[in-house]
Order: C-alpha cells, then structure tokens, then sequence
C-alpha cells in the first residue's frame, strides 16, 4: 500500500445526483428525529442509551488500550489446531444432522425451539454473565451440537473466501427483483437474527442477508448465529454475505465473551480447538468491507464497512480507496490489534474508529477505539471511491433508533441487537435495500425466547412472508393476535421501558461508577479531603457530587451530575457524606470459588473495638512478646488470629507492608503498632469541642520527644494499664498547654477519650492514643488502606489476560503457577514505567494464592472474568 500524496477535494456537490441523493434519504428517515442524541450533540437525547453507550466505549477503550501494548505479532495469544487434534473431536450431538448440507431451512426453524429455555442476555448488568446465556452448559455438546460437527461446518469459510487479497472487499451486485437486507451488529443475541429472518423473510438468491461484523461476544449465541449463517451459505452462497468486524479477532473474542462462551459449551479443552479454529480460519478470513451496485439510481454504488474511514494511520497521506489500495493487504490475521505498520493500522480504523463532528471530539477519543474521523475526511473517501455514502455500525445509536445520520448524511450507523445486552433499551433496527428505491430503515424489538419458539412454531411456515410481517409488526406494537390461546407475545424491552429493565439499567449504571471509584479512590479521598476543612470525615451532598464529577467524569463523560444525583439515592447517602466509610464500602473481590481477599478495613476495626479497653501491659505482651519494643511481621502475624480476626497469613503480611510504609519504618515500634491499630477505623474520631484541644495535647507530647503510647505508659503511674482520673490530671499538668486545667475541664476531657471506647472511669491505652493523635493522621493511614490488595490486578487485567493468553496458546485457560507469576512481575514493569506504585513480593504472593486456591495450577480466565466490585453498603 503506497502512500500518497495531496488530498481530494471534491464535495458532495461534485458526485453524481447529490441533491436528488439529499432527498432521498429526508424520506428514508420519514420525519424521525434520528439525529436527536446523537454524536453531533453527545449530551443530548436519552441518557439510558448515553451511558449504555459510553460504558461500552470506556470498556473497549480501556481494553484494547491496555492489550496493544503487548501485541508483538497477529498471532499472538493464538496457535492454530492440527489436523489431528481436529479429527479427534468428538461427535454424537442431537441436532448435528441440521448442520449437514441442504438442511440449513430446517436449522433455521428449529434453533428457536431448541433454545426456547435459555435465559435472555443481562451481561448489561453484570459483566460477569458475558458469554454465558445459554442453559445448556457443558450438557451443550451432547444436548446440542457435538464438537466435530461444529468444526466441520466452521470449516466451510475456507471454500467461502479466498485467504489473498482479492476476498479483501466483496462486490455485492442486487438485481431486478432483489433485495439486500444490511445487519449491523448482532453481538450473540440469536434471538435478534432469528427475528429479523422471521420478520424480513428467510435468506435466498433474491432476498439476501449482508452481517456487517460483531458477530461474536457479549450475548451467548454467537457460535449457533456463526453456525447458522455459514450453513446458510453453503447451501445458497448468495443469500448471505459477511464483512469482518472488530470483535471477530482472538484479543476481542478472550476479553469480552466469545472464547468464554465456547469453554462453557464444550469444556477448556475442546472449547480452546474451536476457540482457535475460529480465531486461525474463520475471522481472518472474513471480507473487511464491500461495495454495493444497484441499489442507488444514476448507477451509483455505496460502501459497507464495520467501523469507519481510516485516517491519521503512520504514512498516510491521503483517502484510502478500496478496491486499488486495499487489494495490497494481508487481511488473514487472528488479530488487528498488532498495529507495527501502516497496513496493520489501515485495517484496525476500518474496523474500529468512529465518526466525530467536530475538532473537539475528535481529540477526546482514546486511540484505543481507533483515529475519529471528521465529516471531510467522509466526503474525501467518498470521492476517492466514488460512492455516495457508508454505511457502518460498531456502536449503538445515541437516540436508541436502528439507525443514525452523521456527517451530512454521508455516515449512517445501523445497529441489529435490540436492548443490547439486556439493558441498553435500544431498537435493533436493519437497511432494506432495493433497486433504484435505495436504503429504508426498518427497526425491530426481537422476543424472549419462549414468545420466539411459539411464534416460529405457529407461523413460520403457515404464513406468507407479508402475513409474518403483519404479525412481527403487531408483536413489537404489544398486540395480542399472535400466541396461542390468546397469550401475549411481548418484545424484550417494549418501550416505555419496563421496570425490570429500569433496573437493570440502575444496577449497570451503579456497577459502571463503582468499578471507577475502586480504581480512583486515592484521588477521591484527597477530592473530599480537600473540602473537608475540619476534618471531619463528613462533607455536604453538593460537594460530594462535585469532588466526584471532578475525578470521575474526565474518565467517562457518561458519568453526569443527574447519575450521581440517582446514585446518591440509589445508595442511601444523606445530606452529609462519610466519605471514608463511603469509599470503604466498595471493595473489588476475587471470584465466589476462591478465598478471596478479607476486608481488611473491617476486621482491624473489630480488632480495636475489642482492644480498645485493654489494659496496656497486656496488650504490649501479646504485640511484642519478646520485649525488644518492636513488632515484626512474624510477631504481628500470630498475634491477630488470638482475637479471632479473620486474615489469613499472607494478607495480614500485606496490611503489615502497609502500616510499614505508612510509619516509614521496617520492623514497626511497638509504639508505631499501637498508634495504627489506635486509629484504623472506617469512621474517623468524633468531633466535639475537645478535640482542638486533644490534638493540641498530642502536639505537646511529641514536642517533648515522647511518642503518644510512651507519655501515657509515664502517665500510668500506678501501672494497672490504665490511666485514672488523677493520673491524667497530673500529666494534661506538666504540659504548657495545659498546666492550668482545672478539675472540672478534666473530667469532661476524660468523657471525651472515653467516647472513643468503653465509658468506665478510666481511659485505656487505645482510647489515649485515638484522642491525642491529630485528625490528619487518620486521614492519611484510611488513605492508605484504600489501596486496595487486588486493586492493580483489577485495573490491569485486560492486559494480564492477553500476557497469560500467550502462555496458553492452545486455550486451556490454564497456566502454572510460576506462569502466573512471571506475568505479574510483567505488569509491575509495566507500572514501573508509567510511575505508579508496584506490587510487592507479598502482594505477589497473596494473588498467586488467591488465583490459584493453594493449587499448582490456575485457571486464570475464571480468576480474571470473577473479578468483581461489592457493595458492602453500611456494613
């Protein structure tokens, strides 16, 4: 592919019927607003489908970010099957005889009935649930379909396309008589596809079917839509044609549900075969664009690609065109997200980027979801290819539509998964295609799979095309006429949108922001430290929205004061935010099978309550009983588990580190130990009138060269452990702040500590410690503590994948220990690089044994993808 040089300069007025193509599509789009919401003004139209969309884009932003930066080769993370390993797969699946040829009708009609139990996809809600709606689990293979016949019919793609680079854009010419139905994404949502072939007319020579790419992921079908369009194809190769989109790539399928789908069917083992026969065979074969003729009048073609224009790719110089530049590229790749040169980034945007309207979003955009192009760099690739428009799809509508116009009607987004992924509460919507008519919007509300097996089974072959169509129409309206015995088939998500769906949203929305706070919380807390001026630990409602909007909202424009006015309600909070509890409350745990990491927070503030009216002399005992004033890790270790605390040993070695380094000291004092466990709480000291004069006190004491334990043990002169009324007056005496504190004051100071524990008339070590100890100290070691163990496991995970994916080229899911290990101190090199904090020995130590449940071997995508964010509310 040659670079070149100037730019085209043709505008739309230059191609042939421009004006008449203007008025074309005013009708296309028959008075909707399907501009409202859109890209052009980002905060305008539904909010639903704003965050909807923006927690997909933050995700693949964040991923494929993270993944490029170890994509050394296309292969990567893949290795394709041998010829043996493929024929030893085992056959014996109830339906594997639909799969064989001529009988691609009859699977078409039955899969509605097969899957007529599965549950519908909520992967929206809980990102844990990706892949995995479908019922049959593992029983999958010998309930469904076996693997042999999987591969076999996977293996047709190799007589569909050729691997050279004249498959690289397809030529797709429609008839007379014809028609093309373009299908934007359909993310594993079968019952989506089913639908549209209910709806619109199965495929054949004169009703053809275009899938434009994201076949694969989220929804827990994409093996039987794979199944079913190449079956289709096989026996009418012109009924159906496929482009590539950017989720038919082995990094997409590992991170985002695909591969998860086909273990859960068949098993690691068998499932990573098919895994890589699809990844090696099927992906890098599928065209990366086509060219359509007929439709338009005055001969003009138009342009179907997944993502959008490439632009801004190392070397380019002007509009990339199609069938010349293209057919100089190697498209048979397991993955495009290996981008070391101009050809790899050319491919990448055409699958990946997204259109801006302005300068300004342009420059927001991550790279991580390719190089945003603007309305020129449209109307130059247009000109250059001479035709009149693009169509794409890759992202769900703003404004909820099938269908969106952008760039002067020159882009038009189509998206087929209606309530994408369960909670999006957006129409599917299709392009109908016909001669000299152009392109018509068609939208649609596929229904749950029990309402779509009755409907197949009472219609599908009883009714003519028009009558189905009459009926899908009168379905997605809420009629009645369709069900057996005068039962209602519904859409999944008619609007209004229900309330079952309404939450689900809200459980989306809540998961999105708390995912971010576990990864910002060390900029939240200096966020509300910041207007807590009397350090207080409590701020006002409007400047807990705003410290978050000012952290949170750069991270994800989805993120907006009416979210966060929701989700204080959503939570609980009242008018005066404890943010140290608040933040504490959400924690990332590993997944439900492994011991998991404990709430540290939690159980050290349960160890002080029962500390916390201690005497003095037995508590040093337990902490340091060798008498040399200072605990060590070991001594602190075994000291925890005599309280009946709940941290197993390599965690309580992780919280030692953290008390280490927040004291700067290494083993810590005996009197730096008491100090931490003094003042570890979720919820910092009360405030009243006595504590100014309380951390006053302690200031005193530090001036004098003591530390807070060591004055009270000078205090305690009768050396029971605890300090008297007299004994406190006589030491508060022989300070200069206050040597003149009369009886009274005394008295009502001694109440004062003792709120910090047990009221009793005397005032243990615990209660001293946490009175004089200033407010700031507190502060600083809850920040500490925020730095949650899995944390950095967490917010790298996507490229810990990929790095552990490379160990395990044959997709077992499986690596040893040592594996596990070695990818951990990659990622520390990783954040070496970029200045952040690293992971320490014991940190590595505490996640090997958390990932691997004390075992030599771990099964790492069930660690990662059990990777979670709870609430633990008010716990």
């Amino acid at each position: 592919l040659k670079p070149r040089t100037g730019r085209a300069a043709a505008a739309v007025a230059l191609l042939p019927g421009a004006a008449a193509m203007e008025g074309l599509f005013e009708v296309f789009f028959s008075g909707r607003e399907l501009r409202a919401g859109s890209p052009t003004s980002p905060r305008g139209g539904n909010s639903w489908a704003a965050s909807g969309a923006g927690v997909e884009a933050y995700e693949e932003n964040r991923i494929t970010d993270q993944v490029m930066n170890y994509m050394s080769s296309p292969n990567d993370g893949t290795q394709p099957p041998t010829p043996s390993e493929i024929r030893s797969l085992p056959s014996g699946g109830r339906w594997d005889q639909l799969l064989e040829p001529g009988r691609s009708a009859e699977l078409l009609e039955a899969l509605p009935d097969i899957f007529k139990g599965d549950p519908p996809v909520r992967c929206g809600a809980n990102a844990e649930l990706v892949g995995l709606s479908c019922a049959f689990g593992e029983a999958y293979a010998q309930q469904v379909f076996s693997a042999a016949a999987v591969a076999k019919t996977l293996e047709l793609v190799r007589g569909f396309w050729e691997p050279s680079s004249k498959s690289n854009v397809q030529r797709l010419a429609i008839a007379n008589g014809s028609q093309l139905i373009i299908v934007g994404d359909t993310h594993g949502q079968l019952e989506d596809v089913l639908w549209l072939f209910f709806k619109y007319g199965k495929p054949s020579a004169t009703n053809q079917y275009l899938f434009n790419g994201d076949i694969v992921d989220r929804g827990g079908h994409s093996l039987e839509i794979l199944l079913l369009l190449l079956a289709l194809k096989r026996d009418i190769p012109a009924s159906v044609h496929l482009t590539r989109g950017n989720h038919e790539d082995v990094q997409c399928g590992i991170h985002f549900g695909f591969r998860t789908e086909m273990q859960h069917k068949f098993g690691n083992r068998i499932g990573g075969i098919l895994w890589n026969i699809c990844g090696n065979f099927v992906f890098p074969l599928m065209p990366l664009a086509a060219i359509v003729d007929g439709v338009l009048t005055g001969g003009r073609s138009f342009a179907v690609l997944h993502g959008g224009v490439p632009v801004d790719c190392p070397g380019q110089t002007g509009p990339i065109r199609l069938e010349e530049d293209l057919a100089l590229l190697d498209r048979t790749r397991p993955t495009l997200q290996a981008t070391q040169d101009f050809h790899s980034h050319v491919m990448f945007n055409m699958l990946w980027a997204d259109p801006a309207e302005n300068l300004e979003g342009k420059r927001s955009n991550n790279h991580g979801r390719g190089n945003r192009f603007l309305a020129n760099d449209t109307l130059e690739f247009c000109s250059a290819n001479r035709i009149a428009f693009v169509v794409r799809s890759h992202e769900v509508p703003r404004n909820l539509r099938g269908a969106v116009a952008s760039h002067s009607s020159k882009i038009f987004t189509v998206f087929s998964a209606s309530n994408y992924m369960g909670s999006t509460g957006n129409k599917g919507g299709v392009f109908l295609c016909e001669v000299g008519k152009g392109l018509s919007l068609k939208e649609h509300w596929a229904p749950a799979w029990p309402d779509l097996a009755k409907l197949f089974a009472k219609h599908y072959k009883a009714r003519s095309a028009v009558e189905r169509f009459n009926i899908a129409e009168e379905v997605e309206k809420g009629g009645s006429a369709v069900g057996d015995s005068g039962e209602v088939a519904s859409p999944r998500a008619p609007l209004p949108v229900p309330p079952a769906a309404r939450q689900q949203q809200e459980e989306r929305d809540a998961r999105f922001v708390m995912e971010r706070i576990c990864e910002n919380k060390d900029q939240l807390f200096n966020n509300f430290r910041g207007v807590d001026h009397n350090l207080t630990g409590l701020i006002p409602k409007d400047k807990w929205v705003h410290a978050m909007l000012a952290q949170l909202q750069p991270v994800s424009d989805c993120i907006t004061p009416a979210l966060l006015e929701r989700l204080h309600s959503y939570w609980g909070l009242g008018e005066l935010v404890g943010y140290v509890r608040f933040l504490h409350r959400f924690q990332i745990r590993g997944p439900d099978h492994c011991e998991g990491a404990p709430d540290l927070m939690r159980e050290v503030s349960r160890l002080r309550r029962q500390l916390i009216d201690a005497p003095s002399q037995s508590l040093e005992r337990l902490l340091d009983p060798n008498g040399d004033r200072s605990v060590s890790q070991q001594e602190f270790i075994q000291f925890l588990p005599q309280f009946n605390i709940d941290v197993p040993p390599q965690h309580a070695g992780a919280l030692y580190e953290t008390m280490c380094q927040f004291c700067r000291q290494e083993p810590l004092t005996l009197d730096s130990t008491v100090l931490c466990l003094s003042i570890m709480s979720r919820d910092p000291p009360p405030v009243n009138q006595w504590s100014p004069i309380a951390e006053q006190i302690g200031t005193e004491i530090l001036k004098y060269g003591q530390t807070y334990a060591g004055a009270f043990r000078v205090w305690d002169t009768d050396r029971d452990g605890f300090l008297q009324l007299d004994e406190l007056q006589q030491g508060l005496q022989q300070l200069p702040a206050t040597q003149h504190i009369d009886r009274g004051s005394i008295i009502n100071f001694m109440n004062y500590m003792e709120g910090m524990g047990v009221t009793n008339r005397r005032v243990s070590m615990f209660e001293f410690v946490r009175a004089v100890a200033p407010r700031t100290l507190a502060l600083e070691l809850h920040s500490s503590m925020l730095k949650e163990l899995l944390k950095r496991v967490w917010i790298c995970r996507p490229a810990l994948q990929t790095l552990l994916a490379q160990c395990d080229r044959r997709a077992t899911n499986t690596v040893s220990v040592q594996e596990f290990r070695r990818c951990l101190g990659e990622i520390n090199n990783q954040l070496e690089q970029r200045g952040r904090p690293m992971l320490t020995d014991a940190q590595v130590a505490s996640i090997c044994e958390i990932a691997g449940c004390g075992t030599k071997t771990i099964h790492y995508d069930r660690f990662i993808s059990g990777l979670h964010v709870v609430d633990l509310g008010r716990a």
